[in-house]
């Protein structure tokens, strides 16, 4: 429910230790990297292309890395997920 101005700052402010994380489908994802956009959806919910609904705003995910895996850009990461938008994230 935050704003994704202030999401974007904990994840620059974290990375790349201790990390900011979420979770999806269950497996638990690092955020490296990310950027402030202006589409909107319900908090959690995924826009398309790693773009994640905040309270205000949106947070697109550039880089990540998901659990037992390296860093990953968001195309990357993508190739190697079944994620349909409007998938939730948590955490």
């Amino acid at each position: 429910n935050e704003p994704a101005t202030r999401i974007d700052r904990q994840i620059r402010g974290l990375s790349p230790f201790p990390g900011a994380w979420t979770t999806l489908q269950g497996e638990r994802i690092k955020l490296l990297q990310s950027r402030v956009t202006g589409d909107s959806g319900t908090p959690g919910q995924h826009l398309g292309n790693l773009t994640i609904a905040c309270g205000k705003d949106a947070v697109q995910i550039l880089n990540a890395q998901r659990q037992g895996k390296r860093a990953m850009d968001a195309r990357d990461i993508l190739r190697g997920l079944t994620l349909e938008p409007g998938a939730t994230f948590g955490g």
